[in-house]
């Protein structure tokens, strides 16, 4: 059984990493942070670095690499010290959707820790469609973490 957080990398201290990690802890179980690159973000990026240096490609795995350094940061901002020996972090680039569902079917996630939104001013919770969709399209439980400020 493993815990599946998932972060955007706006947040420098991220609710979602918390509530992952005391689900982790609870359980006495591994926790995997992921952070998704779209696919535009990608070729956006790959078309920056390639005009700065036109004999170095820009891969996809160089890309989801970068994307589980966000990842890290973000747990390093999160939690005072991590327990690296359970805690892991995954990159991906494509659909943050269809990621999401790979990762935790691959990683055997019993739990999908996701973000969402508090829009609305009477305090009606609405999610974001990333949210929203992993709560539809998924098989297993999802925890949603509202962001009261957002």
């Amino acid at each position: 059984m493993t815990i599946l957080a998932t972060v955007d990398g706006d947040d420098e201290r991220d609710p979602v990493v918390e509530t992952g990690y005391d689900l982790a802890t609870a359980y006495e179980t591994e926790l995997h942070v992921l952070h998704v690159v779209t696919q535009e973000a990608f070729e956006s990026r790959k078309k920056t670095v390639e005009q700065v240096d036109e004999f170095r490609g820009y891969s996809k795995e160089q890309r989801a690499d970068a994307a589980a350094n966000v990842a890290n940061e973000v747990v390093m901002e999160t939690l005072d010290e991590p327990n690296f020996e359970m805690v892991s972090t995954v990159g991906q680039v494509g659909d943050p959707v269809d990621s999401i569902i790979d990762v935790a079917r691959d990683v055997e996630a019993e739990y999908i820790v996701v973000g969402g939104r508090k829009r609305s001013p009477a305090g009606k919770a609405l999610f974001g469609s990333t949210a929203q969709s992993v709560l539809l399209e998924s098989d297993r439980p999802v925890v949603t973490v509202i962001d009261e400020d957002g």
